[in-house]
């Protein structure tokens, strides 16, 4: 074999001066990697790649200019504020105020207990004092004209129940008033369902958590207060009076950890599913305690590399930090019929326990052995492919959305058809830090021809998000607002207007509070308040909203120096009221009002015409489907005819 040996000494040859960094340098020094060397073009395909090269410069130019003047036109655009309607002096703290349905209204938890206040005149009506006792949070719901039902949490856990009627306020009961201390549980969420028919409270004591589900007798109640003598009286006063107590219907505890079983037998595991109907929460199995630990120890072994020991491990146990519920009214998931399905009464709810991937529904109408079942079994259960993180249900009570800890959000139609509309994912490196549902109650009272939903998600880095829910390739997942750089631009708080179709609130941290249309992303207007008092608490506000009269609730302190704003933060505070009437929308926010408002009230025959109208738009489209999908056919008969001959 031939050896060629080049002639005189090898020397290393010196680094040129040149910037090696550089793209545009030609000469082949001696660190250049071979396999990214790169040939040049020849004539005339070099002096094509520098003119194509030389129109993507000039057209990303003309981009940047474009962007910057429409931002300049934005900057210039001069946001409406709009100064408060009436005011409402308070003479204690408020932690959380909300407004009652009927606009009449605004209850208000103190630092030293629960208050009424009129909007016609803005003056007290009646209230409940409890020394040392600060009412945290804040539930009402409309029974029927002028009653309600409110439910309270303070800053011990405790939760309790109020009725008011006639402008008196009546105390009904405490769910968790402890008699031993040692035996204390803490509420951690408590909800009313729309009508006041139904009350849960989500309880967690000696490191357990739970939920107990109450049936509220509020037409016992109405008739019962008839009699009473602060009714009669006509002077305003807080009484307790003794009343029909609500029902227990159910104490759900949260699924056990998955261990050895205690069947022998394939035969006594099923039996021990009393409805095989449905997925069951994996309890029945016949996997032994010897092969649970075995299959662990070789999965740990396996991924032992991967793990990181100096995580914290997750503690056992009913902790409640993810855990949420939801009254559902009846729906295709829950086998209703036709009837039941346009019923306002919850006949079911739905709860995800912290760090778990199945969503559990229980019937709230259920015979009497199983209300006295202490392990309550769930009547359906939803599996998932990740831990839920969180849920919500639509005001119409159609749709329901679920956050998974994957960065996922499912989009199901649960009163129709029971199917999904949408499964959108977060950008990569984003995470989900709470959904709202936007949407318009009087357009979803009857089927629409095609289901849609619009959903906000907001991030954990305060990104803002609009998710567009329709099904198959119309969905969307839009970006309205980007991370913002300083802390004060950042999100605090953000309240869907349900009477607007495309409007919600935003609460920045720097107290700026504004409206925003969602399909155009842009700012309507701002709520301002007078020059001597600041938006409380910006950081975590406390507002109120009536969506169906279109009033906004904030509540300000005054301005003062530094030495005296703790002092004043803990003190007396004003109420702001702001009429939303007043502001003038833009066209489309009316235009998509105007015309959710007209398809509702279209008579049957016209509601179908317009359907049809719409299947024959769309025929021509479907007919260049049609008639590609039968060529595709063809062609892959003729290849299959064609592979026949050749074989024989």
């Amino acid at each position: 074999m031939p050896l060629y040996i080049r002639k005189g000494l090898l020397e290393i040859p010196p680094g040129s001066e040149k910037d090696w960094a550089s793209e545009e340098q030609e000469e082949d020094y001696f660190l250049r990697d071979p396999e990214q060397a790169q040939d040049c073009l020849p004539q005339p395909y070099r002096m094509i790649d520098k003119v194509v090269e030389l129109v993507i410069d000039q057209v990303l130019e003309i981009i940047k200019i474009q962007e910057k003047n429409r931002e300049a036109e934005r900057l210039k655009v001069k946001i409406n504020i709009f100064q408060p309607t009436a005011e409402i002096q308070v003479s204690r703290r408020v932690n959380c105020v909300a407004a009652g349905a009927s606009g009449t209204y605004l209850f208000a938890g103190l630092s030293e207990g629960l208050a009424v206040y009129s909007l016609s005149d803005q003056g007290w009506i009646c209230g409940w004092e409890a020394d040392n006792l600060e009412v945290c949070s804040l539930g009402v719901c409309q029974v029927q004209n002028q009653v309600y039902l409110i439910s309270t949490v303070d800053d011990m856990g405790i939760a309790r129940l109020f009725y008011f009627i006639d402008e008196n306020l009546h105390f009904l009961k405490a769910f968790n008033e402890p008699e031993d201390i040692s035996k204390r549980t803490v509420c951690k969420l408590c909800n009313l369902s729309d009508g006041g028919d139904y009350a849960g409270v989500l309880l967690e004591g000696n490191e357990e958590c739970w939920l107990e589900v109450y049936k509220l007798p509020k037409d016992t109640w109405l008739k019962e207060m008839e009699h009473s003598p602060a009714t009669t009286a006509g002077t305003p006063v807080m009484t307790e009076p003794k009343v029909t107590q609500p029902v227990l219907l159910m104490k759900i505890k949260p699924p056990k950890a998955l261990a050895g079983s205690l069947f022998k037998t394939v035969q006594e595991a099923v039996q021990g599913n009393e409805d095989s109907s449905v997925f069951g929460t994996g309890q029945n199995h016949i996997i032994s305690s010897h092969q649970w630990d075995q299959q662990e120890a070789i999965f740990l072994g396996m991924i032992e590399k991967y793990l990181s020991l100096d995580m914290p491990k997750t503690p056992e146990g009913g902790k409640s930090r993810r855990t949420m519920f939801n009254f559902l009214q009846p729906n295709k998931l829950l086998h209703s019929d036709t009837d039941a399905v346009h019923s306002a009464i919850p006949n079911a709810i739905s709860v995800h326990w912290n760090g778990h991937h199945n969503h559990l529904m229980y019937l709230l109408a259920k015979p009497a052995k199983d209300k006295a079942d202490i392990d309550l079994k769930p009547d359906i259960v939803w599996p998932c492919a990740a831990p839920i993180r969180f849920s919500a249900v639509s005001s119409c009570a159609a749709y329901l959305a679920l956050c998974l800890d994957d960065e996922t959000l499912t989009v199901w139609d649960i009163k129709y058809s029971g199917f999904p509309l949408a499964v959108v994912a977060l950008p990569e490196g984003r995470s989900i830090g709470n959904i709202y549902f936007l949407g318009h109650k009087s357009s979803n009272r009857d089927y629409p021809s095609v289901p849609r939903v619009q959903i906000l998600v907001l991030g954990a880095d305060k990104s803002l998000y609009l998710v567009n829910a329709a099904g198959g390739k119309e969905s969307s997942l839009v970006l309205l607002q980007e991370s913002p750089g300083t802390p004060d631009e950042q999100i605090s708080a953000v309240v869907p207007v349900s009477s607007l179709p495309n409007g919600v609130l935003l609460f920045y941290r720097s107290g700026i509070v504004e409206l925003l249309d969602v399909v155009l992303n842009q700012k309507v207007c701002q709520f301002g308040l007078p020059l001597s008092y600041k938006l409380a608490f910006p950081w975590q506000p406390v507002y109120a909203l009536d969506s169906e009269n279109l009033c906004l609730f904030l509540k300000a302190n005054e301005k003062v120096a530094r030495g005296e704003m703790l002092a004043t933060e803990n003190g007396p505070c004003t109420l702001f009221s702001f009429t939303l009437d007043s502001v003038c929308l833009m066209e489309s926010v009316t235009k998509a009002q105007q015309t959710a408002v007209l398809s509702h009230n279209l008579h049957w025959e016209q509601k179908c015409k317009s359907l049809f109208q719409t299947r024959l738009q769309t025929f021509p489209e479907r007919r260049k489907q049609i008639a590609a999908s039968w060529t595709l056919l063809r062609k892959q008969a003729s290849d299959l005819t064609q592979r026949d001959i050749l074989c024989r």
